[in-house]
């Protein structure tokens, strides 16, 4: 409902736990606008409820004598207030998702049973009425089990006391009133707490959007700066060797990695705005630029019209990251990358998995992130040696 949050949280009774702190803290926080104005609503709602007070205040200001007539009134005005409190400050609570605790409940309880007591006393059976306020405060104060079984106790009593006093007279429909009162207070209590529920889903799925878009970034970022910062530390070690025996080599080197850090730049912009593609066309040339400047056969697929484009983007990452981690740490001297159908395989004749072989290794973000794309499309992530003896990474997708 907008307002500030405190412990306490549902339960699996319906209700809900008691939240910590002292009852000045019912009250919402200054800059807390919204939150003061629900506050206020809550107690307005339970002030409107106290209209069906006015056919005893009526009958004893015209049907007892002058001590009588303002005993009645004083006892009606105190239960009313303890009404409108418990009204107030339980829906203040519920919103919030916390509880008041039981000994808060056990004596708005305890008060409202006494004055309702002297008021049927004072007034006679015109003040029944005061036994469907006792049964919403029930609803309200109380588990669902604990507060039907209170109501009970309520509807015996009002089919109880005619029968007990003289003068009374039996009234069914009243009976069926308190029933009728009591069924909407819970339905308001059901509608508050599936409304609290509701808020701290959306909340927690709003959570959950944060961090899978921080996760989507750190993936993007990763593979991004990881490919092209390799390609750049290779292309200006080859420019620094050729700046000597070849200098326009070195030059056009140097013209590459200033295409290519221009290129990781304004793919980190896009990966920022939200709307980075990866193309597999586009990976496979990258694959060929950057294996080509690290002295490394290059063998990749001719054609890739046979492939799907659903499976493209994943095979674009594999691609980037297999070729990545080829020229990082391979010592390879070929890299082939094979399509067939729905599985792509980046091998090598390098030095082969350091670890257990089908084991991601230990601290390679860019092979987590890419495990994270497959297993968003229902695909699978391995590794494993290669038939040449190096290393060997595959993705399949269904």
């Amino acid at each position: 409902m907008g307002m500030t949050a405190v412990p306490g949280r549902p339960r699996d009774d319906g209700q809900f736990e008691a939240a910590a702190g002292p009852v000045a803290s019912l009250w919402p926080a200054n800059d807390d606008f919204a939150g003061r104005r629900r506050y206020w609503w809550g107690w307005l709602m339970g002030s409107i409820w106290l209209v069906y007070l006015a056919q005893p205040t009526a009958a004893i200001w015209h049907g007892h004598d002058l001590a009588r007539r303002y005993i009645g009134l004083a006892i009606l005005l105190a239960f009313g207030s303890v009404f409108v409190v418990t009204c107030g400050v339980t829906r203040r609570q519920r919103q919030r998702g916390g509880g008041l605790p039981l000994v808060t409940r056990a004596s708005l309880t305890a008060g409202a049973v006494a004055l309702a007591a002297l008021a049927l006393i004072t007034i006679g059976q015109d003040a029944s009425g005061v036994l469907v306020y006792l049964a919403v405060m029930m609803l309200f104060l109380f588990t669902p089990r604990a507060g039907w079984t209170l109501v009970a106790v309520i509807l015996v009593a009002s089919l109880a006391l005619p029968s007990l006093i003289h003068g009374w007279q039996a009234n069914l429909s009243f009976t069926f009133g308190i029933l009728l009162a009591a069924t909407a207070a819970w339905g308001v209590g059901q509608l508050i707490q599936r409304n609290v529920q509701l808020a701290a889903a959306q909340e927690e799925i709003s959570r959950l959007v944060r961090a899978e878009e921080r996760s989507r970034f750190g993936r993007d970022l990763h593979d991004i700066l990881g490919h092209s910062l390799t390609v750049v530390a290779v292309k200006a070690e080859l420019a620094g060797r050729l700046a000597r025996t070849s200098p326009d080599r070195a030059e056009a080197e140097i013209a590459d990695v200033e295409r290519i850090a221009r290129e990781a730049l304004a793919d980190v912009r896009a990966a920022a705005a939200g709307y980075r593609e990866v193309t597999l066309a586009g990976e496979l040339a990258s694959a060929r630029t950057a294996l080509t400047a690290a002295g490394i056969k290059a063998d990749l697929p001719a054609t890739l019209a046979q492939i799907p484009p659903g499976q493209q983007e994943i095979f674009g990452w594999a691609i980037r990251e297999g070729v990545t981690n080829v020229v990082r740490h391979s010592g390879a001297t070929c890299c082939s990358v094979r399509i067939a159908g729905p599985e792509i395989e980046i091998a090598d004749d390098g030095h082969g998995p350091a670890g257990p072989l089908g084991v991601i290794p230990d601290g390679s973000h860019g092979l987590a992130g890419l495990q994270e794309r497959a297993a968003a499309l229902r695909g699978s992530v391995s590794v494993g040696r290669s038939a040449a003896g190096g290393f060997a990474l595959r993705v399949r997708v269904p």
